[in-house]
């Protein structure tokens, strides 16, 4: 056993707290049996035989600490040490030496606080914490707590305490920028919340221009702290440049926004600020996936996704060029495989690739369960994908809703319902996700989201198509015929009118009401023309249809995507 190894055991079966107190009573209880000796003319040997009995007694008594304990109920034998200690306490000019041996390294990143005088640089504080939070993940043996969950913290003024025990991490790196012209002042502190001590800490004065190196550093020394033994070299770099272009490098971090705001005018921002980016360095990998990502999402709510897929085509084979590991650019070409080009073979490739090359568990478990398992039938695959991802990443409501969903549909009621409710505590405002906790939750919370949506479909026109697709989801399950058949009525005048109406839209409409034929002529039109959500919900939705899952034309839309019949298998 090594020496962290023995350490470990000790601390467990508590021999050195007992070889401590046994040493300390011993020499007390000594030099108290001399004074009453020497007042009593005791004989020399006397002392020396009891201080032979005291040294002797001394191994006997951690001999016995080590195999037993003695409790209220007797004496009980004492479990062994984890054989996997982790590293022991390491010691340097920053670091201090409090790591325990017994737990593995755990960090999250929290986004770095803007304290800039004008507070106009969140960006960019969210942008450095991600790239570190990205750095460490790719770390063997370091457990990172995902982003969509640890930047939930952001501006609530949770303690550490409740930060590490919801993500399950040990350590918790926080920091702040702060930009004044070209000056640049970034701080960072990784603490240690069982002990409240810093492991790390340290500030940076340096220009705008040195960020990648700021992060690297900062990189390289939280590494150091928590993984002292991979023994680092100094001039590895963790944080990839991917452009040289510090305002290409700005644009992008500005356009992020849209991962947390995913509203249409905070998307064609980002999109437009993207594009920018590209115009300034061409061979920014990132800034493309990041474009192909945005158009496969557009491409979701849009009336018409083809422009969007076409363009996100374009977009991700750039970013591959690139960059053949760019997560963005496999996440469209998987969903495209299945959508466009109605390849499940080369969609499951694509997808296996994203997560080899790192893609955050919850994007990936979502969008490869929402448009690849579920439309297969592959809910039990899926499921294990997202209960892996719900355990990493535990705020993340996308995870949640998609988990109901998949509750739902495989007959697990009672589990669908909880965690539909967790949504609606939480306060989720997706349209997807709304849907989700109003079908599951009984009339009156249908009646709830149906408002929602509408409000929803008031106050951003672009989310209509979305919004009156999901009503009529919620219609059918209130069996609310009149507000179906009212709804479904305006949408077809709009549409015999030349005016933009989704196929899928009026499939659902003429679902909520029973009408199954004329919803599966309509479902045919939206596969004649790719409509994504003809994968994310009406082939998932309706297998498990008493009436249509059994419906030979039904099951002919199903092979006419590459989706016939329910496919089974291990998750690889």
């Amino acid at each position: 056993m090594s020496l962290r190894g023995v350490l470990a055991e000790l601390r467990q079966r508590g021999v050195l707290k007992v070889a401590a107190a046994y040493a300390a009573i011993g020499w007390v209880a000594l030099q108290g049996l001399s004074l009453l000796f020497q007042s009593f003319d005791a004989p020399g040997w006397v002392i020396k035989v009891v201080t032979t009995l005291v040294i002797l007694g001394f191994p006997v008594a951690c001999l016995m600490s080590w195999g037993f304990d003695i409790t209220p109920e007797g004496v009980r034998p004492i479990p062994p040490a984890p054989k996997d200690p982790g590293p022991l306490p390491i010691a340097g000019a920053q670091i201090s030496p409090i790591i325990e041996a017994s737990v593995s390294p755990s960090i999250a990143v929290l986004p770095f606080v803007d304290m800039s005088a004008e507070h106009d640089q969140q960006y960019l504080g969210d942008g450095i914490a991600e790239e570190l939070l990205n750095a460490l993940a790719s770390i063997e043996g370091l457990n990172v707590a995902a982003r969509t969950s640890s930047f939930s913290f952001a501006g609530k003024g949770a303690s550490m305490k409740e930060i590490a025990d919801t993500l399950h991490v040990r350590t918790v790196l926080e920091g702040s920028v702060r930009r004044s012209g070209q000056k640049l002042r970034v701080t960072a502190q990784v603490i240690d919340v069982d002990t409240g001590f810093h492991l790390y800490s340290q500030s940076y004065d340096r220009e705008v221009q040195d960020i990648f190196d700021i992060q690297n550093e900062i990189a390289r020394e939280i590494v150091r702290a928590l993984l002292p033994k991979i023994g680092l070299d100094a001039a590895a770099g963790l944080v990839r440049q991917g452009t040289s272009s510090l305002e290409a490098y700005n644009l992008r971090l500005l356009a992020r926004q849209w991962l947390t705001q995913p509203s249409p005018a905070v998307v064609h921002a980002s999109t437009k600020q993207l594009k920018e980016a590209i115009r300034l360095d061409p061979g920014y990998a990132e800034a493309w996936g990041d474009i192909a990502y945005i158009h496969g999402f557009v491409a979701s709510w849009a009336t018409d996704a083809l422009p969007h897929l076409i363009d996100g085509h374009h977009a991700a084979e750039t970013a591959l060029a690139l960059s053949p590991d760019n997560v963005e650019g496999l996440l469209f070409r998987a969903y495209a495989s299945l959508l466009v080009r109605r390849d499940a073979e080369a969609s499951d490739h694509y997808y296996q690739r994203a997560r080899d090359a790192g893609a955050d568990l919850s994007v990936w478990a979502f969008n490869r369960s929402v448009l690849h398992d579920h439309p297969m039938g592959r809910f039990e695959v899926a499921r294990l994908y997202l209960e892996e991802a719900e355990r990493r990443d535990p705020l993340a409501h996308n995870v949640k809703w998609m988990l109901a969903w998949n509750y739902h549909l495989s007959g697990r009621h009672a589990d669908a319902v909880r965690v539909a409710e967790q949504l609606r505590r939480v306060g989720v405002s997706a349209p997807d996700g709304i849907a989700v906790w109003g079908v599951l939750l009984g009339a009156t919370a249908a009646l709830q989201a149906r408002e929602s949506l509408a409000a929803l479909v008031d106050a951003v026109p672009e989310f209509a198509h979305v919004g009156h697709m999901y009503q009529f989801t919620i219609d059918g399950a209130l069996g609310d015929l009149e507000h179906a058949r009212t709804l479904l009525d305006e949408l077809l005048v709009r549409s015999a009118a030349q005016l933009p109406v989704s196929p899928i839209v009026i499939a659902e409409g003429y679902k909520a009401l029973g009408e199954f034929n004329n919803a599966i002529d309509w479902w045919s039109r939206a596969v004649d023309q790719h409509v994504p959500y003809t994968l994310a919900w009406m082939a998932a939705t309706n297998r498990t249809h008493p009436v249509i899952g059994k419906d030979p034309r039904f099951l002919a839309l199903l092979k006419r995507m590459a989706l016939e019949g329910e496919q089974t298998g291990a998750v690889p």
